[in-house]
């Protein structure tokens, strides 16, 4: 079993770094994560908004289980959850269909940290579009903000890394799938 060292990385840099590489398991496979005591708390609050689990902790050694994902805790929270994703999920149907879809996204940690992003972006006076994160970057349901121009994407990904919000990668639209440009754990 691989083992992830987040020692030399801060939040949410550590988290970033940590959901990327669970997201590139399959369910049920496990990653030892190595990490301070520091971070403990901020990976099992992680697991918890990601459905992902915490299987074993110890010596600041934990060994994490990719779930099947958030789907929402009680009833009104799963409606929720079902509710926006259709709606997401038309809407980028509908920009697909007519062209209109954004050549810039980026994804967060998790839906919780999608939620809080999506709402500070507009307190800052951002222009970008909430999609559902594309399945070849995020393998299951999150949220992602599209932009058209590079640097309005980078200015809001490093604006919400900055004030300590879990946005994980940058992305580009491609022909057929996306490029990765900015992780957040390497900037």
């Amino acid at each position: 079993m691989r083992i992830l060292d987040l020692t030399p990385l801060e939040y949410p840099k550590n988290i970033a770094f940590l959901s990327y590489n669970v997201r590139r398991l399959k369910p049920k496979e496990r990653l030892k994560v190595k990490c301070h005591p520091r971070q403990v708390e901020d990976i099992k609050r992680w697991c918890q908004e990601t459905g992902n689990l915490l299987k074993k902790e110890e010596n600041n050694l934990l060994e994490i289980e990719r779930g099947r994902g958030f789907h929402g805790v009680c009833l009104n929270e799963k409606l929720s959850f079902y509710l926006t994703g259709a709606k997401l999920h038309l809407k980028e149907l509908f920009l697909g269909l007519f062209n209109r879809y954004p050549s810039f996204l980026f994804n967060f940690v998790s839906i919780k940290e999608g939620i809080r992003g999506i709402r500070t972006l507009k307190e800052l006076g951002f222009q970008f579009t909430t999609l559902p994160s594309p399945r070849e970057i995020e393998f299951y349901c999150g949220f992602a903000v599209g932009f058209e121009e590079l640097s309005e994407a980078q200015r809001a990904f490093f604006a919400l890394l900055e004030d300590g919000f879990g946005v994980e990668t940058l992305f580009r639209r491609k022909n057929r799938g996306f490029e990765i440009l900015l992780k957040a754990w390497e900037v």
